[in-house]
């Protein structure tokens, strides 16, 4: 455990808090949270944002929506920093509030459950949950990879494990930071490979439609909110609603259930207004 944080293992259960917040914000409150993929343990976390969106949040239910830690990271890559260190902190601090914290295991933390208790502590494990919002609709929470296709997607990344994995998020990022500046209209050379490049990436991570709905019926849910893609998503199928928490890897954003049972997903912004409401 030590070697793994890279440094002596903090005592996350005595600790008093997780230190002063990154920026004077005012606290939001919410009734559940669901946040995922912040693949602990690589470089590209996050963590930082992830810190400063927590500590500026406070819910009844904390929805930790899988792959919380990167497994598939062991090894001479894994990468473990302070800032890391503070988002566990924070965890446990919300947990010391009374909070109740829900782990769904993800495709690449499944096999880590003892790692995700020595880190968060007694938290509660489902392989899927079903949530009731206080409109009275029930969503089906889990990770995501269960609706991969055969075709693509988890068992292609199985294959090719993280090198492949790590290898498309590095492609998407490209794309996203660099469209806007190099080519803003799209229409150039350069943004028609980045498009066709994106669809590529999609068609790899992404998951049918059909794939959701046949949970949701299965479960008999009205919706279903997850993870797994880093695509934050917020849309009916049919019916079914279904909604995509994103990633604290790219897009930093997370679902928050208001007090009436309004589902939103925000997303983390620079300067002072630090969250808004996503509507892409």
């Amino acid at each position: 455990m030590d070697r793994l944080l890279g440094h002596r293992r903090p005592n996350f259960a005595e600790s008093s808090a997780s230190g002063p917040p990154l920026s004077e914000q005012p606290v939001t409150e919410c009734r559940s949270i669901w946040i995922s993929d912040f693949h602990l343990g690589t470089p590209r976390c996050k963590a930082q944002a992830l810190l400063q969106f927590l500590q500026g949040h406070r819910a009844e239910t904390l929805f930790l929506v899988g792959d919380i830690i990167d497994g598939w990271n062991m090894g001479p890559g894994w990468c473990w920093t302070p800032d890391q260190t503070a988002v566990v902190e924070e965890v446990w601090a919300w947990r010391r509030r009374g909070t109740r914290i829900i782990f769904i295991p993800g495709n690449h933390d499944e096999n880590d459950g003892e790692l995700v208790r020595m880190l968060f502590g007694s938290v509660e494990c489902h392989p899927f949950f079903l949530h009731k919002t206080a409109e009275g609709r029930r969503m089906l929470v889990i990770h995501g990879h269960q609706f991969d296709s055969p075709i693509h997607g988890n068992r292609w990344f199985s294959i090719m494990g993280s090198i492949g994995y790590s290898s498309a998020l590095k492609i998407n990022l490209w794309y996203n930071r660099g469209v806007r500046h190099s080519d803003p209209s799209g229409r150039g050379p350069l943004g028609v490979l980045r498009r066709r490049l994106k669809t590529a990436v999609h068609q790899l991570v992404d998951f049918p439609d059909d794939r959701v709905t046949e949970g949701a019926r299965k479960h008999r849910a009205d919706g279903v909110i997850c993870g797994h893609t880093h695509r934050p998503d917020h849309r009916m199928i049919g019916p079914i609603l279904y909604i995509n928490d994103g990633d604290w890897v790219q897009s930093r954003t997370a679902l928050v259930e208001e007090r009436d049972g309004g589902l939103k997903l925000l997303g983390l912004l620079a300067g002072p207004d630090s969250v808004a409401e996503r509507t892409e």
